[in-house]
């Protein structure tokens, strides 16, 4: 009964599920200027590196495997956005998704944007980089 029950509730519910960058503009060194808007300085900028709407295996993956402390935002490294884009790459997330999910063209695209996030978090051009996984529902 309690798969019958979170299949259902799965459908219910929204999941919207972003991955996030956020890059920084450091003084410590003159590699960039920072640039100004409305008079001030921006120090930093926030990326939509990735969303997705109710793909429940791949929150599910993310959460289970890099959210030790249950926070509400996942702090994913280079290392782990490659190995997602494998896992997902090599059919291992859990079941449950629906059909748009498994579409080979959304699944390459869900692999591109893992991987494309750990190159873009893998650049040395003297600006520091962060990247967070949240899902909200």
């Amino acid at each position: 009964h309690t798969v019958e029950f979170l299949a259902i509730w799965r459908t219910a519910m929204g999941l919207d599920m972003y991955l996030r960058g956020h890059k920084f503009t450091p003084t410590c060194t003159d590699t960039h200027k920072r640039p100004i808007v409305d008079g001030y300085e921006v120090e930093s900028i926030d990326l939509t590196l990735g969303y997705w709407r109710k793909h429940w295996a791949l929150h599910t993956y993310i959460d289970d495997h890099y959210n030790p402390n249950d926070d509400r935002k996942i702090s994913l490294t280079a290392d782990h956005l490659r190995e997602i884009a494998e896992v997902i790459e090599m059919e291992h997330l859990p079941e449950g998704d629906s059909e748009f999910q498994l579409q080979p063209e959304q699944i390459a695209k869900t692999i591109k944007t893992f991987k494309d996030a750990a190159a873009w978090l893998d650049r040395d051009d003297g600006f520091w980089r962060d990247v967070t996984y949240y899902g909200s529902w």
